[in-house]
């Protein structure tokens, strides 16, 4: 890939390292740095490139490399440079290999998870015009050495059919553990130990909190203690208050005052079960005696007038009339 700018006083070594900085390497003794040039801005230009080249070539929706995601993930990329082809003077670029440590959670071969942090491959890229020429080994094998690890122990994310038949065919990575996920590791990733995974921001914010305060955490709250419960008093009736009955006075004082007019909305009867339908005052039975205290006492009762209306003697209309006469006369008769 060729590119405006001079990529070869850019990028001095055949393969660079870059990280989230994306800043120049440092120059060869004897090179002279080009006046008034943004150089990061010009490697932020190739990284973007590569990345679009990169998805284009996968058929990708969106490139998953850029300067803006370098910027923002602990990522590495590896640049190969072409030092032979000197297009105009400039220079050109291979390919790229872009690294990161990532945390997973993948499948043994017992279909056990486990909880890991390998080295992942995340993007991979020749040009087409130079593949097939011994430059992915190359920039493959160099990556290797640099974060001294096994080509098994690597995990890779979303690989391609020409990257898993490269890993075949360079390393001998054919037999895959069937994951979850969109990565791919191989026979032998749980051979070594990987490196654990780094404490999260949260806990080392909480670590570094209780050392510079060293104020003890308040105590917890104490409930008060449990009473002790007393002697369970036996169930007798005279202390069931509520089932005792009031007292009423006797019949007629007990009768209750009759409405002239019926409630225009009577009120609603609960159909609840914790409820139970009004119920009237029970009338207990009174003797005869009683009785006729009361019916001294009180007004004539319909039913006194009924007793009197039977009687032999006459109705009370004659009594009124034979009453009225004068004694002589009831006397003649």
């Amino acid at each position: 890939m060729e590119f405006p700018f001079d990529v070869d006083a850019l990028l001095p070594e055949r393969i660079t390292v870059l990280d989230q900085h994306l800043r120049p390497p440092a120059r060869r003794p004897g090179t002279t740095t080009p006046a008034r040039v943004d150089l990061q801005q010009q490697i932020m230009t190739i990284v973007d490139e590569l990345g679009k080249a990169s998805a284009k070539a996968q058929h990708l929706p969106a490139p998953i490399t850029s300067a803006s995601r370098m910027q923002s993930n602990r990522h590495v990329m590896y640049v190969l440079k072409d030092t032979s082809a000197r297009p105009a003077g400039k220079g050109a670029i291979i390919g790229f290999l872009k690294v990161g440590y990532k945390k997973l959670f993948v499948l043994d071969d017992r279909e056990a998870h486990n909880e890991v942090e390998p080295l992942c491959i995340l993007d991979f890229y020749i040009h087409e015009s130079v593949q097939r020429h011994g430059h992915g080994r190359e920039l493959f094998q160099y990556m290797l050495q640099k974060e001294r690890v096994e080509p098994h122990q690597l995990a890779i994310d979303r690989p391609s059919q020409k990257l898993l038949k490269f890993l075949n065919k360079h390393y001998s990575l054919e037999t895959t553990v069937p994951q979850v996920n969109n990565f791919v590791i191989f026979e032998g990733f749980f051979a070594h130990q990987h490196r654990p995974p780094a404490p999260s921001l949260r806990a080392t914010r909480h670590s570094r909190a209780a050392a510079v305060d060293p104020t003890p955490a308040a105590p917890a709250r104490k409930l008060p203690p449990k009473r002790a419960e007393g002697d369970i008093k036996p169930y007798s009736s005279s202390d069931r208050e509520f089932l005792k009955v009031a007292v009423e006075p006797p019949w007629p004082l007990n009768r209750a005052p009759r409405r002239a007019t019926p409630p225009a909305h009577p009120p609603p009867h609960s159909s609840s079960l914790g409820n139970s339908p009004e119920r009237g005052p029970l009338r207990p039975f009174v003797p005869e005696q009683e009785l006729l205290r009361s019916l001294r006492l009180c007004p004539p009762h319909p039913t006194a007038r009924l007793l009197l209306a039977t009687d032999p003697g006459g109705s009370p209309a004659q009594r009124r009339r034979t009453s009225s006469l004068p004694r002589s006369d009831e006397r003649r008769y």
